[in-house]
């Protein structure tokens, strides 16, 4: 019968878990230390405890888990960019886990779940301005707490960025719309064209009259920034990205089947407008960023989508001026002698090495930036124009009103607003309840350092993601990359002790030689071998 672990040397890896072919061990995912993934997940997602429960088929409480911290898994699967498989443990090894395959998988089940509506427990009412991704998280959590949630939307239809700013081919509207839905069953309240303030509709000072007794601000970051090149905003061949993307989603965008269009940028805006273009017959695409390919913010499965469709890259080139000619344009571009620099040093362009292109259309896709259309209520901006906020409670000048998403850090990603619309839920639930704003926000923790990795089985990784292939992972697959994981930080327990048959596996595979089977080893030399003969610790 196995005698006990020392949870100082267990890693967490899980392989006595994994090899006894009784079950007699249970991996603990509950420590003070968090894993590497963990550590730089926007959402905060407890990925090696979501990993441990499929590795014992647990796949309803699996999902539970992923949706406490990632409300709309199947949305997140598509457009997160992963950064959680960069820091795997399991990179030292052999290649990281597919987690981004994993969470697809459990999104589709997501999307079979049934939601119910949610009794009220409290009579304060809590207004969202805006339904991009942040708004709808600050929903969905204030919703969940109890509170009646009304959601503001400039637009004609819910969904904000989700809706109006990704492309189809990336985010299926239908998924949106479901989401949507979801959250209107479970009691929140849409009402679309409302725009806020100066942009023609109502005002903060408008919803305190209302009877609202605190604000999430969820407005995105949706103004296009401007051409370096004067009179280029009035020129008619000249689009920004993310209205191009917008109109395309319409069924609105120009028509550019044949014909040569220009991209200018290099985030994932960029990107998703050059691949649109491209998708609606665009006759020649190129696309054109100022600093290094290495430099170009856009991920790197949506540069691959831009090149795969067939958009012709042009690195370390500034546009420098732009004039109208034979019904499109013609851009004339100097070359960057600093293209490895880094934001925001700016670029140093040769004005004797210049380059001429014309084209029909150009998108310009130099970032967003937000357009507050405050009215009344004084609200704290930055100097780049974002809403102030606490960094950690996002609560701004105004005591009722917090800020989320894009508005407050500028252009990020979909996960990180929605992680950031979480955060402001719960500040807001402090704030009805009496409580100190800071209160209840998730600590900073400390990440473990995976050792003896050496001594793991190399396994090959199932190389598949929804974002390149379309497809989800099969039953097989997912519960096969789970098993991959090593649940870093976790501590290994001995759950079923009686089941225990003295077989000496667990304790000759575990690499960190924390386990410990029996004190009379020298009656067992046929299990142990050579090694081990006579040896009883």
């Amino acid at each position: 019968m196995i005698s006990h672990i020392d949870t100082q040397k267990c890693i967490g890896c899980g392989t006595c878990f994994k090899t006894c072919a009784l079950g007699v061990f249970r991996m603990d995912t509950e420590q003070d230390n968090i894993s590497p993934c963990m550590a730089v997940c926007p959402a905060g997602n407890n990925i090696r405890k979501i990993n441990a429960l499929l590795q014992e088929s647990r796949f309803d409480e699996a999902l539970e888990c992923l949706v406490d911290t990632m409300p709309f898994p199947a949305i997140a699967g598509r457009v997160c960019p992963h950064p959680c498989e960069s820091r795997c443990s399991r990179l030292e090894r052999d290649a990281a886990v597919n987690i981004n395959g994993i969470e697809n998988f459990l999104g589709e089940r997501d999307l079979a779940r049934e939601v119910k509506p949610v009794p009220l427990r409290h009579i304060s009412r809590v207004a969202v301005v805006g339904s991009g991704p942040a708004g709808l998280s600050a929903a969905w959590y204030l919703t969940l707490a109890g509170y009646p949630v009304t959601v503001f939307e400039a637009r004609e239809k819910p969904g904000g960025l989700l809706s109006h700013g990704i492309p189809e081919y990336r985010l299926p509207g239908s998924l949106v719309d479901i989401y949507i839905a979801r959250l209107q069953d479970m009691g929140v309240e849409f009402r679309c064209n409302c725009p806020l303030g100066n942009r023609g509709g109502m005002t903060l000072d408008n919803l305190d009259d209302l009877g609202f007794r605190a604000v999430v601000l969820a407005i995105g970051a949706g103004r296009g920034r401007p051409l370096p090149v004067p009179g280029a905003e009035n020129m008619p061949h000249v689009v920004q990205g993310i209205d191009f993307l917008s109109d395309a989603r319409a069924g609105r965008a120009a028509h550019v089947a044949g014909k040569t269009v220009l991209v200018l940028g290099g985030g994932d805006v960029a990107a998703d407008a050059a691949v649109t273009a491209a998708r609606l017959g665009a006759g020649q695409v190129r696309l054109v960023y100022r600093r290094s390919r290495e430099r170009m913010p856009a991920l790197p499965h949506s540069i691959a989508s831009a090149e795969a469709h067939g958009v012709e890259l042009l690195t370390a080139w500034g546009i420098q001026s732009l004039k109208e000619k034979a019904g499109g344009l013609q851009a004339t571009f100097a070359a960057n002698t600093a293209p490895e620099a880094a934001s925001p040093q700016p670029p140093v362009y040769d004005l004797s090495q210049t380059m001429d292109i014309d084209a029909d259309l150009i998108i310009a896709a130099l970032g967003q930036d937000v357009d507050p259309g405050f009215s009344g209520t004084e609200i704290a901006l930055t100097e780049s124009g974002r809403i102030q906020a606490d960094p950690l409670t996002l609560q701004t000048s105004v005591r009722t009103i917090f800020a989320a998403g894009d508005a407050v850090s500028g252009s990020g990603t979909v996960v990180q607003a929605i992680a950031s619309g979480r955060r402001a839920a719960h500040s807001v639930c402090n704030l009805l309840q009496g409580a100190h704003t800071h209160m209840g926000h998730p600590p900073r923790r400390d990440i473990v350092k995976m050792q003896h990795l050496d001594k793991l089985e190399s396994i090959k990784r199932i190389d598949r993601s929804h974002q390149e292939t379309g497809t989800s992972l099969s039953i097989d697959e997912t519960l096969g990359e789970a098993l991959r994981c090593l649940t870093c930080g976790s501590k290994s327990r001995i759950t079923y002790t009686d089941d225990c048959m003295t077989c000496f596996s667990c304790e000759m595979n575990c690499p960190a030689n924390a386990i410990d089977v029996s004190p009379f080893k020298q009656f067992y030399p046929r299990h142990l071998g050579k090694h081990f003969i006579g040896d009883s610790k």
